[in-house]
């Protein structure tokens, strides 16, 4: 009887991380497969975006050690975003630049992972610092060392990310993924709609260029003074 009891409650124990293990798998084919995710260091990607009826231009760079480069300019405003790992810059407008510090920092730890990106979180725990739970059965719930929670919610027909979440600001952030695209055999997304709560900073993403793997150059990932 207690061989029985302990068989039943290691299996008990055992089925979060099977199920959590399946669903990251599922996810892993539908993009392509954790082969080529694995061939794939650097990500660039362009494109437009609109927020309160104007348009602009996004560019963004992300490695899959987690380091980005963000530009956006929309209208008169404009930004450059940076983390290199460690420590991040954000320069708007024509103000100097200054370091990220507190909740942005801790935001710019798991903007690293976001989007498309978080393939490279979730899919090779050898390299992850951070946790990564299942909640309910589809979502996913990323959080970074020293970052915040970025709960990715799969389709449960295609297992691709149908919505990202996160807090930033006593605001959710949810990041609705409404089209695909493949490039070199990596689905990934090609239209993404991003809603604050306050209907005047809700954002509209169109990528029409990336490029897998492309030349790094470190200084990308800091803001001269």
């Amino acid at each position: 009887m207690f061989t029985i009891l302990l068989l039943a409650a290691t299996l008990s124990f055992n089925e979060p991380a099977a199920t959590k293990g399946a669903a990251i798998e599922r996810w892993a084919e539908a993009v392509g497969g954790r082969a080529r995710v694995a061939a794939i260091q650097a990500i660039y990607r362009e494109g437009t975006i609109e927020i309160a009826g104007m348009q602009g231009t996004i560019k963004v760079w992300h490695t899959a050690d987690g380091k980005y480069r963000k530009e956006e300019q929309v209208g008169p405003y404009a930004s450059i975003e940076t983390f290199d790992g460690s420590t991040g810059m954000l320069k708007q407008g024509d103000a100097p630049p200054h370091a990220l510090a507190g909740a942005e920092l801790q935001r710019a730890r798991s903007s690293a992972f976001a989007n498309a990106n978080a393939v490279f979180f979730a899919f090779f725990p050898e390299r992850r610092r951070g946790t990564l739970e299942l909640e309910g059965d589809d979502t996913l719930v990323l959080k970074p060392e020293g970052g915040i929670d970025w709960r990715v919610t799969l389709d449960p027909q295609t297992a691709l990310p149908k919505t990202m979440t996160h807090q930033q600001d006593g605001r959710t952030i949810t990041v609705d993924f409404a089209a695909y695209e493949v490039v070199d055999g990596f689905k990934l997304e090609k239209e993404i709609h991003r809603s604050t709560g306050d209907a005047r900073f809700n954002a509209v993403i169109r990528f029409s260029k990336t490029v897998l793997n492309p030349p790094i150059d470190g200084s990308l990932f800091s803001i001269a003074p």
